[in-house]
């Protein structure tokens, strides 16, 4: 899916990450709390993701807060994750300047080797967006798409949710 999130300053990013699950609150997904991304959702915690299906015209958007999950929420997915995977978010500082990959490589390998526990880093997440609107898409030929949006109203339960069809 695509994740946008803005800075305190409001300069908005956004970046293709793994739709990792969902649940009855919202929309999972993982990250490093010094990424980009991580500072951003730090400093503002309202972000959207856009899932988007090209062959069969179709969308979802949602916008909502997303906020840091439980760590043993967060132990729970960081398991889930390959060992390889585990591997490289240990040894990658995501989004610092790479000056030789090579030694990135080695060093990735050398942890892969080493037999060591893979635990998860103090700085890795899982996140959970929590949806305040859902847009629900599909596309046509003749650009009269269907578009449903809906809106969370003040209570969490299902029935707090408003349903308007909006136009193309």
């Amino acid at each position: 899916m695509t994740l946008a999130t803005a800075s305190a300053a409001a300069r908005p990013s956004a970046r293709t990450v793994i739709l990792k699950g969902h649940d009855g609150d919202g929309l999972l997904f993982e990250s490093q709390s010094y990424s980009r991304k991580g500072v951003e959702l730090a400093e503002n915690p309202f972000a959207a993701v856009a899932l988007y299906w090209r062959e069969v015209h179709r969308q979802v958007t949602a916008t909502g807060v997303a906020e840091p999950l439980d760590p043993s929420l967060s132990d729970v997915m960081w398991e889930r994750r390959p060992f390889a995977n585990r591997a490289a978010a240990i040894v990658s500082e995501q989004g610092a300047l790479l000056e030789d990959e090579e030694r990135l490589q080695s060093a990735v390998a050398e942890l892969l080797r080493s037999g060591r526990s893979l635990d998860r880093p103090p700085t890795y997440h899982a996140y959970r967006l929590s949806p305040s609107t859902m847009e629900f898409w599909e596309g046509s030929d003749e650009r009269l798409h269907r578009r449903l949006f809906y809106e969370r109203g003040a209570s969490t339960s299902l029935v707090a949710w408003t349903y308007r069809r909006i136009q193309p």
